[in-house]
């Protein structure tokens, strides 16, 4: 459980032994501090958590299963939501705790409580953002169908003939879709402005582009460690011209890409100030959440009451 094979292959049994011993009772102080800090210390976010209450939902009619899928989806967003609020909760927890510790134990504690929990926080922007769009978009398609004569059920990127293939959509082209059916209710512009605030470009950038590169290729450590020390790229040419000085200039060949190969390194996030962009992004992606149930609850006026 506690071996790092690398590490470990050339130690003598007995070390190991003891070295696995040191490891345990570090381990245990410090989930002991860090209990004592979930009991005695208030954290970021300090919202209660999100309601299950939707039993609006259930006050109006829907068309066929509309209400149902609406209210089980939405059920899933709030636990998504609740989920990331809580690991919040522990990500600060763990930074409290790990901070008072020597740079060995450091890494060891982070290795065994803390890396995945981050990591699984800094996956949320992206992910959320698409699910509230998602779900926004099954909503008020929904809405729409119970409540206006003629709205067909049919969206934008589905096969209108059953041999053609479903279209997946990029996040802009399913936004712009989904901005399209919202726009009929004042609240629909509010909900897409809140919406564009997740996973923004400054937070990915800010953020080395963590979710993309870890998801695609290989994205920066957390805490400590540099990854892409050397890095390939394809550039514009560029040849040496001389100038009426008798100098030479690097000028570029139009037309013409050459391969480059440099030395620079990304290097690790910084486990506090990481968390707390993380945690604004949580707060973006509460407040969207908020004006998804405004947007709902307009599109719900027009729809008829249930018996």
């Amino acid at each position: 459980m506690f071996c790092r094979n690398e590490f470990y292959r050339d130690v003598g049994l007995a070390d190991l032994d003891h070295m696995i011993d040191d490891l345990e009772n570090l381990f245990r102080n410090a989930f002991s501090l860090y209990l004592e800090r979930r009991r005695g210390a208030r954290f970021q976010p300090s919202y209660a958590y999100l309601s299950y209450d939707f039993s609006a939902i259930d006050s109006v009619k829907w068309r066929m299963w509309g209400g149902a899928m609406v209210q089980d989806e939405v059920r899933e967003l709030t636990n998504i939501l609740n989920h990331w609020h809580e690991a919040l909760h522990k990500w600060q927890a763990w930074n409290d705790v790990i901070e008072h510790y020597g740079e060995s134990a450091k890494w060891e504690l982070r290795e065994e409580f803390l890396l995945a929990l981050a990591h699984q926080c800094m996956l949320r922007p992206s992910s959320v953002r698409d699910t509230l769009g998602a779900v926004a978009t099954n909503t008020m398609h929904q809405v729409r169908l119970a409540s206006e004569s003629g709205y067909k059920d049919h969206l934008e990127g589905e096969p209108r003939k059953f041999d053609k293939r479903v279209r997946y959509m990029s996040r802009h082209k399913k936004e712009r879709r989904l901005g399209k059916l919202v726009s009929q209710w004042p609240e629909g512009e509010g909900f897409m402005t809140s919406l564009r605030k997740i996973d923004s470009q400054e937070y990915r950038t800010d953020t080395s582009d963590y979710r993309n590169r870890n998801s695609h290729f290989i994205g920066p450590r957390l805490a400590i460690g540099v990854t892409h020390e050397v890095v390939r790229s394809v550039v514009q040419s560029t040849e040496l011209v001389k100038q009426d000085d008798g100098t030479y200039m690097s000028t570029p060949v139009p037309g013409e890409w050459s391969v480059a190969y440099g030395f620079g390194g990304t290097p690790a996030l910084d486990m506090e100030e990481t968390r707390i962009m993380n945690l604004q992004q949580y707060l973006n992606a509460r407040s969207c959440y908020k004006k998804y149930w405004r947007l709902l609850e307009a599109g719900m006026a027009s729809m008829a009451c249930s018996e």
